[in-house]
């Protein structure tokens, strides 16, 4: 707003000031014309007509130009955004000076005006590049949930072929530890599914919280012995530290244990075997659920990353594992019961997660 005013009121400035120059070269060649023929008469009237029509033309070229260089250079570099290229035109050639660097004189009428298309431009160019960015991992993210989708089913489809198979004749225990792993990579597509699902669900809207009254003690430590029994946490160090007996609270039991188990399994996969897991509970003016790990760590481009749907890379040698959703769904959960979750690691020290939760009485 400020911006505006000022380029108004240099406008009706520079306006005023031309106008005033005007009327001086004006009386000046009435002047001039009086000097030339000194008698009166329409020798002399006809020079200071034409003498005045000349200025007043040779002012009109001159105004129109002096503003309207800036206007079509303005124009230009709108048209250009328009048409998706967000950089200045011809930028360090015409407008700026080469010894101040600053803008030339008939530009700098317009500096506001300059000043917000940069602005824009740079949002734009800024926009594009993350656009471009998240697309290339749409893609990658898409390779990787085909695969992580075809395997589990080569798994099933040869297991069953070698049950079918009248070839062989299977004891009991070898088509037990068959279903076993059939019953396996089946659990494992559908936790795939399920987070696909629950991730395009919570895009459309915020899902209703059916909220319970709840130990959440009893919840976390059931979680974290779930994800200690899953065979991927075949290695790893899982622990529960809290200083309550028992804290009572209400929220959403199914999605809040979806969001937790995510944290917890997810440093389990990105971190190799024998790393400790430390989850701690406390209470204050808010419930603070912190999961630590000794684990590998992540740099700041990986941390910044953590919660981004699609996002599956990590900062060490271990292949990233799941849908690149799970740590978006978690967030959105949390934010769903009106908690907050931030993150903070370190390469070759760990990770620590914590999630704030609003007190329920």
């Amino acid at each position: 707003m400020k911006g505006n005013v000022r380029l108004g009121l240099r406008l009706v400035c520079h306006l005023m000031m031309s106008l005033a120059l005007l009327a001086l070269a004006i009386a000046g060649a009435i002047s001039l014309t009086e000097w030339i023929i000194p008698h009166e008469g329409n020798a002399q009237d006809n020079l200071g007509l034409n003498s005045m029509f000349i200025l007043i033309g040779c002012f009109m070229i001159g105004y129109a130009w002096s503003i309207g260089r800036p206007l079509f250079y303005l124009i230009r570099w709108m048209n250009r955004l328009a048409a998706g290229i967000y950089t200045e035109p011809e930028k360090h050639q015409r407008i700026y000076s080469n010894r101040t660097k600053k803008l030339k004189r008939p530009y700098r009428l317009f500096k506001e005006l300059f000043n917000q298309l940069q602005f824009l431009s740079d949002v734009l160019e800024s926009s594009k590049q993350e656009r471009n960015r998240v697309d290339d991992m749409k893609k990658e993210w898409m390779a990787g949930i085909s695969h992580d989708l075809k395997t589990p089913l080569t798994y099933i489809k040869g297991y069953s072929s070698m049950m079918l198979s009248p070839d062989h004749d299977w004891t009991e225990e070898e088509k037990t530890a068959f279903l076993m792993e059939i019953q396996q990579k089946a659990n494992h597509m559908e936790d795939l599914i399920g987070d696909l699902n629950l991730s395009f669900r919570l895009d459309e809207q915020q899902p209703p919280l059916k909220r319970e009254q709840t130990d959440l003690i009893e919840l976390v430590r059931r979680i974290v012995v779930d994800v200690t029994n899953d065979p991927r946490a075949v290695g790893y160090n899982l622990f529960l530290e809290t200083t309550e007996a028992h804290i009572e609270t209400v929220l959403d039991i199914k999605l809040l244990q979806r969001a937790l188990h995510n944290l917890i399994l997810n440093a389990v996969l990105h971190n190799p075997p024998g790393t400790n897991v430390n989850v701690h509970i406390r209470k204050t003016t808010h419930l603070h659920i912190v999961i630590a790990d000794d684990g590998v760590g992540m740099d700041e481009a990986a941390l910044s990353q953590l919660f981004t749907k699609y996002f599956r890379g990590t900062s060490t040698d271990i292949l990233s594992a799941g849908t690149g959703l799970g740590m978006a769904i978690a967030k959105q959960l949390v934010l769903a019961h009106g908690g907050e979750i931030e993150a903070t690691s370190r390469l070759h020290e760990g990770t620590s997660i914590t999630v704030k939760l609003p007190l329920h009485n």
